[in-house]
């Protein structure tokens, strides 16, 4: 029955072109993945052989390990703060606006300022962060594990919670008042409104900002670099990063291939597995 429908024709040109970005760069990876290179310009063939090395690097689980644990916990922050705060400009609605507007304003942030900032906020001698903790007698040392994955972490709620919180805010927009109307006069109290009236509504937003958030946190790679550098020793190396040393610093383009083919076999199953949820919120 498609074939009657003429906008698959128009269609046509844009889909070969988007399929031909994508697969292009996608053929050229699987390629370097197999092979060897000598000065970047000789390539021999090695097979599985990078993958292999990567699985059964401890370093390759290391970097993983160290994203996975990162993006999971500031994914859970920023969807938790992002919902609450929306939930409360909406409901009170009292400038909201103009607190929309404010939040928006770390999004226009370039990454690489963002990163910027948080390592200087965290200096003890000049950094108001760093001042304040000095003062209430914690002060911020960026040698130290911790304080590197606080201020990684807390940086990157900063960075992003707003993103929820507008999609949020957007969600609830879209909910017909008659819900509410119909709550209030059931007599229905604040959890019941929220479990069964927002929380369904607002289920395919909430997938969407996960979904967003999660394919940007597992590509983390300049705001950590420059708080930094990957340190102490290996303790903020993130996979994203690992994947650019290797590649560019090191120019092991097989090596760095079969990294970027592992990272895509992780990334598209989360997405697909997001993407079919959404759906379902959708016709839900």
């Amino acid at each position: 029955m498609w074939m009657n429908n003429r906008a698959w024709i128009y269609l046509i040109p844009s889909l070969a072109l988007l399929g031909g970005i994508g697969l292009m760069p996608l053929a050229t990876m699987i390629n370097y993945s197999v092979q060897d290179s000598f000065s970047g310009d000789q390539f021999f063939w090695v097979g599985a052989k990078w993958y292999q090395d990567a699985l059964q690097s401890p370093a390759f689980w290391g970097t993983l390990g160290r994203t996975v644990l990162f993006t999971g916990i500031s994914l859970t922050l920023q969807l938790v703060l992002g919902f609450y705060i929306a939930r409360k400009l909406f409901h009170v609605q009292k400038f909201s606006s103009g607190l929309l507007s404010l939040l928006a304003l770390p999004l226009l942030t370039p990454w690489i300022v963002v990163g910027f900032v948080w390592r200087h906020a965290m200096n003890p001698d000049s950094g108001i962060l760093g001042a304040l903790g000095t003062a209430i007698g914690a002060a911020p040392d960026l040698n130290s594990v911790i304080w590197v994955w606080v201020t990684i972490i807390a940086m990157d709620v900063w960075h992003w919670t707003s993103l929820t919180v507008i999609l949020c805010y957007a969600g609830y927009a879209a909910i017909p008042k008659a819900y509410f109307q119909a709550a209030q006069i059931d007599g229905a109290g604040t959890w019941a409104v929220f479990r069964h009236i927002e929380l369904p509504k607002l289920r395919g937003v909430l997938v969407i900002a996960l979904l967003l958030r999660i394919a940007d946190s597992l590509m983390i790679h300049i705001e950590p670099q420059m708080i930094s550098r990957g340190g102490p020793h290996v303790s903020s190396t993130f996979f994203s990063q690992e994947l650019i040393r290797t590649a560019l610093q090191e120019f092991n383009l097989g090596e760095a291939g079969a990294l970027a083919v592992i990272y895509l076999l992780l990334v598209v199953p989360i997405s697909w597995a997001l993407y079919r949820a959404m759906r379902g919120a959708g016709h839900g």
